[in-house]
This record gives C-alpha cells, sequence and structure tokens, in this order.
C-alpha cells in the first residue's frame, strides 16, 4: 500500500499515560498509532452515525489501513544504538557546547561476538572514555542525511488538578491528583527543528481522501489522549502527498556491513540481513502466547535459539531456504505492556505484551543467487506488509537492513576469520 507522511502540531499539551492509575502512572513522548485510528474512528462514527461498510474498510481487523505512531522525530533509534553516558546525543560540527560526543551502533560487535563466540573488547566514548549508554525514543534526520537529536525541542509537564464535588461543583476535599503531559518546549533555541510529531498511513488514495474529509469537517483538530473534556489534546493533523522512498540496495548494504565485521562473512556466499520494528510489533505462537520471537509469524525464518553470548557458533538455530540456510544470528529486543481503552465498550483493553520499539533481529543466508533472489522477495513482502497483530494500529512495521547500522557502526576489532 502507499504510504502517506502525517505532520502534527500540539495545540494543547497531550495526556498519555503509561499505566491506568493516575498517581503513579508516567506519561509518554509519543503519540501511539492506537490513538490516531481511534481518534479518526471516533470523527467518522461522530459524522457517519454508524459502522458502515467504508468504516469496516478503514478500522475493522484486516482493514486496508494502517496508521503510524506520531513521534517528536522522523526516525527512532534501534535497539544497539548507544551514545556517551555523560554527554549523550549526536556530535554536531561547529556547535561542539551544544552537541554531544556522538552516538555509535554496536550492531557489528553483537555480530561478531554471536558469530565467533569471542566476547569484544569493551566499546568506549571516543571523546572522553567514559561508559557508553543505550538511547532510546526519537531523533530527527535532515534531508542531507545528518541527524540531530530532540534536546529543547519537547518538555514534559505535571499538570496539578483537584476534584470537582458534583453536587455543589466546587472543589472537592481531599481530590488531588496530577496529569503527565507532553507540549513543545518554548524555550527551544532559534534556528532547531519545527516542533511537529511526524508519523505516516498506508492506505489506498480513495481512502486518504475520506480521511482529509473528515479532518476539513472538524477544522484539521483531532482530539487525542486523556482529558480531553478538560482542554488536553487538541492535535492539528495534516497529510500530505504519498511519500516516494527509493529502492534499497541490499547487497551493498551486506557489502559494507561485512566490512565491519573485519572480512568475517563471505559476500558471495553469505548475505546478512536485519529485521527492526521501529513501532513495535505483537507477536504471538500457535497457542496465542506472547513471544518475542518473529519465526512463530514468519514460518521461514529459524527460531531464536540461545541468546546468550556465552554459546558456541555451533549452537546457533538454523532452517532450510531454498537451497540454503538462514541462521538465526543476533536479537536484540525485549518485551513491553501495552494497554488501552476501548471507546465503544466504554471499558479497558486487555493487556497485551508487544516486542519493544527498535528492536532488533539479525539473520544470515547462506546459499546460492537464486535462493538469495527468492529471499529478497520474500523480504520485499514482509516489508510491504508487516507481522503480527493489530497491524491496523501501527504494529508490526517492519525495516530491512536499516542505513543507522552503517552510518554509526562501530568496527568489530579482531583477526579475519572466514566461518566454516
Amino acid at each position: 500500500m502507499p504510504r502517506y507522511l502525517v505532520e502534527a502540531e500540539l495545540e494543547s499539551p497531550v495526556v498519555l499515560r503509561r499505566e491506568r492509575q493516575s498517581q503513579r502512572s508516567e506519561g509518554i513522548d509519543y503519540v501511539p498509532g492506537t490513538q490516531v485510528r481511534g481518534a479518526f474512528a471516533r470523527i467518522y462514527l461522530w459524522r457517519k452515525g454508524e459502522a458502515d461498510t467504508a468504516f469496516q474498510r478503514i478500522f475493522g481487523e484486516g482493514g486496508q489501513c494502517r496508521f503510524g505512531p506520531l513521534d517528536p522525530g522522523n526516525e527512532y533509534f534501534p535497539k544497539t544504538a548507544y551514545s556517551c553516558k555523560r554527554v549523550p546525543g549526536f556530535a554536531t560540527e561547529g556547535e561542539e557546547k551544544s552537541g554531544g560526543h556522538g552516538v555509535v551502533d554496536l550492531l557489528p560487535v553483537i555480530v561478531r561476538w554471536s558469530l565467533t563466540g569471542q566476547p569484544p573488547a569493551p566499546v568506549r566514548c571516543q571523546v572522553c572514555d567514559h561508559d557508553l549508554k543505550p538511547l532510546s525514543g526519537s531523533y530527527f534526520r535532515q534531508a542531507d542525511g545528518t541527524c540531530r537529536d530532540l534536546r529543547h525541542r519537547w518538555r514534559r509537564l505535571a499538570m496539578a488538578h483537584v476534584g470537582i464535588e458534583r453536587i455543589s461543583g466546587t472543589a472537592a476535599e481531599s481530590i488531588f491528583f496530577h496529569l503527565p503531559a507532553m507540549e513543545p518546549n518554548p524555550e527551544s533555541p532559534e534556528g532547531s527543528a519545527t516542533t511537529a510529531l511526524y508519523g505516516w498511513i498506508d492506505t489506498e488514495p480513495e481512502i486518504i481522501e475520506l480521511l482529509q474529509d473528515l479532518l476539513r469537517e472538524e477544522g484539521g483538530i483531532l482530539r487525542i489522549g486523556h482529558a480531553r473534556t478538560r482542554g488536553y489534546g487538541r492535535v492539528r493533523l495534516r497529510i500530505h502527498k504519498e511519500m516516494q522512498e527509493e529502492s534499497p540496495d541490499w547487497e551493498e548494504w551486506n557489502r559494507k556491513f561485512g566490512e565491519f565485521l573485519g572480512g568475517l562473512l563471505d559476500p558471495q556466499r553469505d548475505f546478512l540481513f536485519t529485521l527492526e520494528f521501529p513501532c513495535g510489533a505483537i507477536l504471538v505462537d500457535d497457542l496465542l502466547r506472547y513471544t518475542v520471537d518473529p519465526s512463530w509469524m514468519v514460518p521461514w525464518l529459524p527460531r531464536l535459539g540461545l541468546q546468550s553470548p556465552a554459546r558456541s557458533p555451533r549452537q546457533i538455530s538454523r532452517v532450510e531456504f531454498a537451497s540454503g540456510e538462514i541462521l538465526s544470528v543476533a536479537a536484540v529486543t525485549q518485551h513491553e505492556r501495552v494497554r488501552g481503552w476501548n471507546f465503544a465498550h466504554g471499558l479497558p483493553r486487555a493487556d497485551e505484551w508487544t516486542v519493544c520499539r527498535g528492536a532488533v533481529y539479525v539473520y544470515l543466508y547462506r546459499g546460492d543467487n537464486h535462493g538469495r533472489e527468492q529471499l529478497k522477495e520474500q523480504l520485499r513482502t514482509l516489508e510491504r506488509t508487516g507481522v503480527g497483530i493489530r497491524r491496523g494500529e501501527g504494529f508490526g512495521a517492519v525495516v530491512i537492513n536499516n542505513p543507522f547500522h552503517l552510518q554509526f557502526g562501530v568496527p568489530a576489532v579482531s583477526e579475519p576469520e572466514i566461518l566454516p
């Protein structure tokens, strides 16, 4: 399906909680695709009055529309991204005081460790020699390919309120609570990237026209999140034209990533590829139990197997594919709990466990060129359709061979070695 770029600006603070308990609920710094989809569905029902055939086509299970999350940046860090513990962030040329000590990607180090069983030397900050810590959340990639972090662009607030006594309409005694809110930082420096939220919608052109009509009827405003009756959650949304994406050169990615590994793989025989879930994914096995293993829903992938650094290279899980085999090399992932509210039923949704945003899975195909071409076709289909359940809410979107790993990868230093 075509992908359309979405931009949003906050006209009032947005309240989004991780938990249902108001007094101990941390806020989140992005708008999930579930909220965007629900806001459009609410407008549709208010305007049309019923869940007709078009409603089922857009919002029903297995519908023809997928709503991605709205993030403060246009890219999301993979779980393999790290930065200096003392001064985190991207290094900015000519702005030494405002930039960080740089960002690195440790995927090459993890892959070599998994393939050889040899623990790598510790990777430290190249500027101050301090420890590194993982990065998470969004960042901003500019048109020239350079990256900037989001410091000074957004701030999180704790908005204090008192309860209202229902009979008298005045402040109720002993009821005081706060709401975790997100809003643009008014102290952002001049010349910084615009304080917008970035997302996407995958659907057909006729459905986009219908969504545009709904927005025009509402003045371009969606109401998202908690405490909407108190004035929170007013978001001005714009849907742009279809995004034109260039076809990635996965062979070139494989060759360059192999250079990070120091000649460990044979580019004529080996094809390394990664699966990344920038929006998270809800994966289940054949008994509908939540899992972090994509192979339960993508049967041509091998099981994750033992994910211990102490494992032998002989313990790597593998499965036959075409005239060769696919090996499960590494996975950097974890589970996260997702909670929600069913507006139609007026009840909480059942808790579900997702693969975290930014999770990275690494696989290695070993075989001839015919099997490699078959694999590429499967990967294109996977990237186009996604994987898992609740894909209409943005879960399960897949990125194959993220260029971030080449731009910020750290070479795995050791003696070249061709695996048997």
